[in-house]
């Protein structure tokens, strides 16, 4: 057989044609271009963070985690009786020339809603701000998400926290209550 007759022949065109189409394909698909992003990334210190206050010791305040991280861990809620801990944690803007915004936001709630009335937590900024877990004996109602306050330079602003139990409360009852401060950059 000749080499022409072989080339003529369609089962070799449909060949070519498949390979031609493949190199096409092949080539087409490894055109690309990149963008490139080079990122500089500094440590800061935290200019918002958690001090102890007067109250400290009554309300069991613990503050660690380079003072992002608290815990209240002596509360105390009586029966029919408000229970108030005027400063026993402070949140401090340490930065003297920047007021920066808070707001206080709810993340969980833990305990029996029959012996306690309510759990009040409130930030003693300019415009106060609170979180306020209340009961009417058989179920809690949570807040939500407070909206943003701003906080001044160089200023430590106290949280109160008032609590009551309800009336048929008995000892050792506890609610267990976690929020989060936010502070907007």
């Amino acid at each position: 057989m000749e080499i022409r007759k072989i080339f003529a022949r369609k089962e070799m065109k449909i060949v070519t044609l498949l390979l031609t189409s493949m190199l096409i394909a092949s080539a087409s698909a490894a055109v690309y271009y990149s963008l490139s992003m080079t990122s500089t990334v500094t440590t800061a210190t935290n200019d918002v963070y958690f001090v102890t206050g007067p109250d400290a010791t009554a309300a069991g305040t613990t503050i660690f985690n380079n003072n992002k991280t608290a815990t209240l861990t002596s509360l105390k809620a009586y029966a029919n009786m408000s229970m108030s801990y005027d400063n026993p944690i402070g949140v401090r803007n340490n930065n003297g020339a920047t007021s920066f915004n808070v707001r206080l936001r709810p993340v969980s709630r833990t305990g029996n809603a029959l012996y306690f009335k309510y759990i009040n937590f409130t930030l003693q900024t300019s415009t106060k701000i609170s979180l306020n877990y209340t009961s009417n004996g058989a179920a809690w109602t949570d807040p939500s998400t407070t909206g943003w306050v701003s906080v001044s330079p160089a200023t430590t602003y106290a949280v109160v926290v008032q609590t009551k139990a309800g009336d048929s409360a008995t000892s050792g009852q506890t609610a267990s209550i976690e929020m989060a401060i936010d502070v907007q950059l």
